[in-house]
């Protein structure tokens, strides 16, 4: 047999060994989330949409108020602790002139200053690494890169996290510095890229958190929830729920690595061990 004939017979057996391994029942870890799956042309019309609104913010009086105290709030932010009565007075503060702009500009207008906040910030923070350089970007920044640090969406100074969660994440924090609700205004696919982290990579927070944001990631149309619902079933002490649930999905998409994850929570069940 010459040296060719090897090669194959070889290159065969590899390849036999190789599928049978993969056929054999393999246990997983059972603790890993999946993975946030964003729709990249949903992503990338979200991200357009600020950027477009972002030139349309009106340039008056109000608005230049309604800025200014946005920035004075995220500087006490940057440098606490601060007094209650001055946190008070600063919010009913940005609450009348937040009724002002509105009253002369219409609802659209505030949209466009929100995307326009959100494009300041991008412009500021860049890749993570930034950092503020005078008051004004302090202003910008705020206390953002604690929220994503204590998110996960921040990781010893690198961003982890997808950029619309980064996006999604300030402009949850706009809505509230002006006391609005934290998810309003947000589109589809800056719903499942807010809830979808929140839900799917918020280790450390507590799991009924974690669990409201998976429902919400879910009506969002999130990929994934279903196999994430299993692994909090887990995470919540129910374990034969979690594992007849990654064997139904198992059933339905014939994914192998369902099947592992239902062997090893069947594995997780017999031997516990603690999850990250």
């Amino acid at each position: 047999m010459n040296e060719s004939g090897l090669k194959l017979i070889v290159w065969v057996i590899a390849a036999s060994v190789a599928g049978t391994t993969l056929l054999v029942p393999q246990p997983v870890d059972p603790w890993e989330m999946p993975s946030l799956v964003l729709d990249r042309v949903a992503v990338s019309d979200a991200i357009g949409l600020d950027q477009t609104l972002a030139k349309e913010v009106p340039d008056s009086e109000e608005a230049r108020t309604l800025r200014s105290l946005f920035l004075d709030h995220g500087r006490s932010e940057a440098n606490p602790p601060y007094e209650a009565t001055e946190y008070d007075q600063r919010q009913a503060a940005i609450h009348r002139a937040m009724e002002a702009f509105v009253d002369k500009h219409g609802t659209p207008a505030f949209e466009a200053m929100r995307a326009g906040a959100v494009e300041d910030f991008v412009r500021v923070f860049g890749d993570g690494t930034h950092e503020a350089q005078d008051d004004y970007e302090t202003g910008v920044i705020g206390g953002v890169r604690e929220i994503l640090e204590q998110y996960g969406a921040l990781h010893r100074g690198v961003v982890v996290a997808p950029p619309l969660t980064v996006r999604t994440f300030y402009k949850a924090r706009w809505n509230a510095v002006h006391r609005r609700p934290f998810v309003e205004g947000f589109s589809q696919i800056e719903l499942q890229a807010y809830w979808g982290w929140l839900a799917l990579h918020g280790w450390g927070k507590p799991l009924r958190k974690r669990e409201d944001a998976l429902v919400a990631f879910h009506d969002a149309g999130g990929f994934g929830t279903q196999e994430a619902a299993a692994l909090f079933d887990l995470l919540g002490g129910r374990p034969d729920r979690a594992g007849k649930s990654l064997e139904r999905l198992y059933a339905q998409s014939g994914e192998l690595r369902l099947r592992n994850l239902a062997l090893g929570t069947l594995h997780a069940a017999l031997f516990p061990m603690g999850s990250p």
